[in-house]
């Protein structure tokens, strides 16, 4: 058995494994919208592409530093002048170095073209979560059943604008007239899913099908210290433009415009939010909890 031979088949299957992967993850949803919704490509979910990705990587390290090992004296001749000396100033080396520097810059600069290749992939994500639908907030597939059911009741009303009650109860035997099985509520949504081979988008349509409405509440019992007249919704928000954003929840997009331009914040209200956020160190989230608080400061 030659060393040389099986750490070159070991590197070529690697990075097949590696490139395969990675491929894979680029066109994967986000993270919420993958365990939300289980989304699977060849099979697998984003969760095992990750873990392939990863211990491949490791495996590809490794290989890759007993190959320079191995080949350590050819390294060395590509990089020897005409008097035999070794310089790093050779011209393959120099267009190597530059190579591996315009990507390393430009993927976080993001001038063209890799600005472009990475919005792609971000669109992708986007469609994903269109076309499957996200959690109504990040990592709910994580919530016990109880407190799924109580955070639904504020999402209904914060995202639907509409006043109702979950009984969990009710909810409990809901899931288990449809075949799931379910100890109590105290059990988590994702490992209530797994247990029964469906995802946790599915369960969360169950427990909406015993959505009872109630009636309205005073100001008082329904208002929350954060909430001001921008609601903040629980999910979905970074992929919105400010335009939309107004549009849904009926907010004043001249004000909310006039707020940040005068806060240092001139976003383009074209553009979605999460980028527009980025672009001064913030977050959507950061965004409209500053509109509520200017718009308290002009109320009061």
């Amino acid at each position: 058995m030659k060393v040389r031979r099986v750490i070159t088949f070991t590197m070529l299957a690697s990075f097949v494994f590696l490139s395969l992967s990675g491929i894979m993850l680029f066109f994967s949803p986000q993270g919420r919208v993958a365990y939300w919704s289980d989304w699977r490509m060849l099979g697998l979910s984003k969760v095992q592409f990750t873990a392939v990705h990863t211990t491949f990587m490791v495996l590809f390290l490794v290989g890759g530093i007993w190959h320079i090992v191995l080949n350590w004296k050819p390294i060395t001749n590509y990089l020897k002048d005409r008097t035999k000396k070794v310089r790093f100033s050779t011209p393959e080396f120099s267009i190597a170095l530059v190579l591996c520097c315009v990507f390393f810059i430009g993927a976080l600069v993001g001038f063209f073209p890799f600005k472009q290749f990475l919005d792609f992939g971000e669109g992708i994500k986007s469609y994903w979560e269109r076309t499957s639908g996200s959690p109504p907030w990040p990592h709910a597939e994580l919530a016990r059943l109880d407190r799924f059911c109580r955070g639904m009741e504020d999402y209904e009303r914060l995202e639907h604008q509409r006043l109702v009650s979950i009984d969990c109860a009710e909810a409990l035997t809901a899931l288990r007239a449809a075949g799931i099985e379910v100890e109590d509520e105290s059990e988590q949504l994702i490992d209530i899913a797994n247990a029964n081979s469906t995802t946790p988008q599915a369960l969360a349509a169950i427990v909406l099908t015993v959505a009872k409405p109630r009636p309205a509440l005073s100001d008082e019992a329904d208002a929350r210290d954060d909430e001001g007249p921008f609601v903040l919704p629980y999910s979905g928000l970074g992929r919105m433009t400010l335009r939309e954003y107004a549009d849904k929840y009926d907010a004043d997009l001249e004000l909310a415009h006039s707020i940040l331009r005068d806060k240092g914040l001139d976003l383009d209200p074209d553009k979605a939010l999460r980028g527009e956020a980025n672009r001064f160190d913030t977050s959507p989230d950061g965004i409209i909890l500053l509109l509520n608080e200017a718009a308290r400061e002009m109320g009061s």
